[in-house]
């Protein structure tokens, strides 16, 4: 069999199985939208100020490390 005659069923397939996937996931959400993308937003915002807090603390890490070594150098 042909390799474009697979792939043409194939592709139709996934994209008919988005489309209904989809349809079927806007009619059965369990809330609205807009909850979910204020939810989503929320989410992001506290992954950012987490990150912040993760860079600050490895910062702060990092500069106590550097003083060790310099001690260490120094000596």
């Amino acid at each position: 069999m042909n390799e474009r005659n697979v792939l043409v069923p194939m592709g139709l397939s996934l994209l008919t199985g988005l489309l209904i996937g989809g349809i079927a996931g806007v009619l059965y959400a369990p809330q609205s939208g807009v909850r979910t993308r204020r939810q989503i937003s929320n989410f992001g915002q506290d992954m950012k100020e987490r990150a912040g807090e993760m860079v600050e603390d490895t910062k702060g890490s990092m500069e106590k490390l550097a003083d060790q070594g310099r001690r260490m150098v120094h000596v």
